[in-house]
């Protein structure tokens, strides 16, 4: 059966939630494929959509982003 976790990475409870972001932005990459020109550019998007480190990367990215968010509308 195929699976949605496009990283491979297993994480639940408080580190779930954070990974989450990353998770979603990972399985986006993924699904548009599609709309690439190139062997290369399909190439580097899929390994980028399935590589663990960057699902901590657009997670702390996300985050980071929503607190800057959240601070500067204070």
């Amino acid at each position: 059966m195929a699976s949605d976790n496009i990283s491979g990475i297993k994480k639940s409870g408080l580190l779930g939630v954070f990974l989450f972001p990353g998770k979603v932005i990972q399985w986006v990459m993924y699904m548009s494929v599609g709309n690439l020109k190139g062997y290369g550019a399909v190439r580097q998007q899929t390994r980028l959509a399935r590589s663990p480190f960057m699902t901590w990367v657009y997670s702390l990215g996300f985050w980071i982003t929503l607190i800057f968010i959240i601070l500067g509308n204070i």
